[in-house]
């Protein structure tokens, strides 16, 4: 009956410690501003409703990488980039100059060169 009591009292003395620690802090003092804090992002949110997908830099309706529709058609056409699921024709991962055809449709339309996008 005394190893009980003295091994629950060790427990209870060593989780006041564990607490103590825990609650100490570093020690740093940390100085609080009033200005907003603007989330970082890496990605072009896209909501799909204009004429440009500015995620990939292809026509909405053509982009095989958000449109299930499309890339039905161009797997059907056997057009089709395995490596990178996407439309062979719009990989430009795999070949950077294919992104020419449709940079110079975006242009034709707007008069001016497409906003930057990560292949």
């Amino acid at each position: 009956m005394k190893f009980a009591c003295k091994f629950g009292f060790s427990k209870l003395v060593l989780g006041f410690m564990g607490a103590a620690v825990l609650l100490s802090g570093c020690g740093a003092e940390v100085e609080l501003t009033s200005e907003p804090v603007k989330p970082v992002t890496n990605t072009v949110v896209d909501d799909h409703s204009g004429w440009w997908c500015t995620a990939h830099g292809i026509p909405e309706d053509q982009c095989s990488m958000c449109s299930a529709k499309a890339a039905k058609e161009f797997k059907a056409n056997g057009d089709w980039c395995e490596e990178h699921n996407r439309a062979e024709s719009q990989c430009f991962k795999c070949d950077a100059s294919r992104a020419d055809k449709f940079a110079n449709l975006y242009e034709a339309k707007y008069g001016k060169q497409p906003p930057a996008f990560t292949p």
